[in-house]
C-alpha cells in the first residue's frame, strides 16, 4: 500500500484487534484492547476463525483487519 501524500511504501499484513472476552468482563491475558498480526496470534498458539480467537481457556470477540510495515525507501 502507498500513502502519496507522505511518500511512504507499507507491506499489509492480516492482523486482528481484540474487542472483548465472549461472555465474560474478565480478561486473564489482558488482550483487550490491543492489535496482534496472524504471525503473532500462531507464536502466542491462539486460534483464530473468523470474528473469534481462542487463547488458553479464553474466547476473544475480534475485529479483523491488517497492520501496515513502513518499507524503506
Amino acid at each position: 500500500m502507498t500513502l502519496l501524500e507522505l511518500g511512504q511504501v507499507f507491506a499489509m499484513k492480516p492482523a486482528v484487534y481484540f474487542t472483548s472476552v465472549a461472555g465474560s468482563d474478565q480478561d486473564p491475558t489482558n488482550l483487550v484492547g490491543l492489535v496482534r498480526s496472524e504471525e503473532e496470534l500462531g507464536e502466542m498458539g491462539a486460534d483464530h476463525m473468523s470474528t473469534s480467537v481462542i487463547f488458553g481457556d479464553t474466547a476473544y470477540v475480534v475485529i479483523n483487519g491488517f497492520l501496515g510495515e513502513p518499507l524503506p525507501p
